[in-house]
């Protein structure tokens, strides 16, 4: 374990960030077997290390910021009550909580973990942790977790699904009350089997809604790319002329639900796909590539790749003189980061997003609680990205009542809303795991660096 000030790999949690990531579908099924055969995995003898993140700053005087809730959450009565009590074992639960959840509350310290692609998906800011630490520091003065203290525990997945799975397994070693996984599909389902085994929570990023098959511990806190698939494809033939314009879709090899989807949609409404291609994670050479898309009058391509990827793509296109409208889905490439890189050579593009941009009223209490903790700072939107999860945990903790334990947290999810400016409108329930069906949209500016908001949250377009 390593505090913030000493641990030397925590460079950028991409927090939640770069998180990027993804996949969608059409409402095909992915065979869980198959997919996780395409994938599979041998896991070395102990893989990962161990990082802690500790909030060591002590806030000098009172703070003068108001009542910047984090929570907005809403729902159903405390679950928990009842049956969650003080005790090692563990109780019977509600409908739809598997047995063997542990009721046993947890003590003075709310242990949350986090995975994350701290490596391999995008270039990450540095001021990450910082921005983590405010976070922390803020829920803990202002909002503590039924009067005891939070602790997020970070483990960097490397945007892999070996590298993941053990960092989730070191977490589940932890004494973690609940994990928090924003990462690509095959880590998170690698992830959500180990910790549904190990009855732990898990609450992930929108990957393809396969993963939460026959597993009541998992849960997806932004819209499931088989959804937004769908929806992106309908964007493009309504809002960007689809129907006139020739589409194409590139895709990493384990993100074939966002290209189902979204070729589904776009040719159901009159479009034409004229090229799918599987591109290699970390290539450095995407001419090939791009003469591909040059030679079949590609001009709507869809992106369902890292950020990583996508800069190199883009910038690889500009510089050939070929500049069609990139789009992609929420989390996969919607950050400043990617723009601070590419530039000129995403202008134009369009994204959706489960969060507002930074720049928004919408995050406004955001900015003002990390500039008084960090006066003379800018708040960023990766920042933006954990203060959101950081929304959803709060309200689950909020929602399970004093007597914290897994049992609780479980229950509490079954029936849990969070409604808050700063992230996409959730909605639980003992069989709707998927959480949230709407995003905001997302324009590029390539000369400001900045994506751009043009639509609130919505369901449809």
């Amino acid at each position: 374990m390593h505090s913030p000030t000493t641990a030397p790999r925590l460079t950028a949690l991409g927090v939640l960030a770069v998180l990027a990531l993804t996949t969608a579908a059409c409402g095909t099924r992915v065979d869980r077997d198959a997919y996780l055969a395409s994938r599979r995995v041998i896991l070395p003898e102990g893989a990962a290390g161990d990082l802690v993140v500790r909030s060591g700053s002590e806030l000098d005087g009172e703070t003068s910021v108001g009542d910047a809730s984090a929570s907005g959450g809403s729902g159903a009565a405390p679950a928990g009550a009842g049956s969650t009590v003080a005790g090692s074992g563990a109780e019977e639960a509600s409908p739809g909580v598997p047995a063997g959840v542990s009721a046993k509350v947890v003590g003075d310290t709310v242990r949350i973990g986090m995975h994350l692609p701290e490596t391999g998906a995008a270039p990450l800011p540095t001021d990450w942790l910082d921005a983590l630490k405010v976070i922390q520091q803020y829920l803990n003065e202002r909002h503590p977790a039924h009067g005891r203290t939070y602790e997020f525990v970070v483990e960097d997945d490397g945007y892999d699904p070996a590298k993941g799975l053990a960092a989730c397994r070191k977490l589940a070693d932890e004494n973690v009350l609940l994990v928090l996984g924003h990462s690509q599909p095959a880590v998170q389902e690698a992830c959500a089997g180990l910790l549904d085994d190990r009855r732990i929570p898990y609450m992930m990023r929108g990957a393809q809604a396969s993963i939460l098959d026959g597993r009541p511990l998992a849960w997806m806190g932004t819209i499931t790319d088989d959804r937004q698939g769908r929806m992106l494809g309908d964007y493009a033939i309504r809002h960007l002329g689809g129907k006139d314009r020739k589409g194409a879709v590139l895709y990493e090899n384990d993100q074939l639900a966002s290209r189902d989807g979204f070729i589904d949609r776009y040719e159901v409404g009159g479009g034409r796909i004229v090229l799918t291609e599987e591109t290699v994670p970390r290539q450095s050479d995407f001419s090939a590539t791009i003469e591909k898309l040059r030679q079949a009058g590609a001009e709507i391509v869809f992106l369902s790749m890292p950020p990583v990827d996508v800069i190199k793509l883009s910038v690889q296109a500009q510089g050939q003189g070929y500049h069609p409208t990139w789009v992609g889905g929420a989390t996969y490439w919607n950050y400043n980061l990617v723009l601070e890189s590419a530039g000129a050579a995403l202008d134009g593009a369009v994204t959706f997003s489960p969060w507002p941009t930074v720049d928004s009223a919408a995050a406004a209490t955001y900015r003002n609680v990390y500039a008084h903790y960090r006066p003379g700072k800018e708040a960023t939107d990766v920042g933006l990205v954990m203060w959101g999860w950081a929304v959803v945990i709060r309200t689950i903790v909020e929602q399970a009542g004093p007597n914290l334990s897994r049992l609780a947290v479980a229950e509490a999810l079954q029936n849990l809303k969070v409604n808050d400016p700063t992230w996409n409108p959730l909605t639980f329930g003992p069989n709707q795991h998927g959480g949230s069906t709407s995003v905001a949209v997302f324009t590029a500016d390539g000369q400001a660096k900045r994506w751009r908001q043009i639509t609130g949250f919505a369901g449809s377009f």
